[in-house]
């Protein structure tokens, strides 16, 4: 599990990438079934790190979206 939540670091610094975080990500939860109670707290406390990362990257990604409905005025001539 370690070594996945690492991978999973480390692709995260692509915020240009999900597809393969999203792959890891996919193969980190099907590990969950097997994990000890260590391992799932740990996983805890990780995945709230990985979850700020997201919303980091999809801000990088995606954010110029949200500034375009007040960069973009519609005008209506009747």
């Amino acid at each position: 599990m370690r070594e996945r939540l690492k991978r999973l670091k480390q692709l995260l610094t692509d915020p240009f990438k999900p597809e393969e975080v999203l792959k890891e990500l996919e193969e980190l939860l099907k590990e969950i079934p097997q994990m000890k109670r260590e391992e799932l707290l740990e996983l805890e406390e990780e995945m709230t790190k990985i979850k700020g990362i997201l919303e980091r990257n999809f801000h990088i990604a995606l954010g110029w979206l949200e500034e375009l409905p007040k960069k973009i005025k519609f005008e209506r001539k009747v």
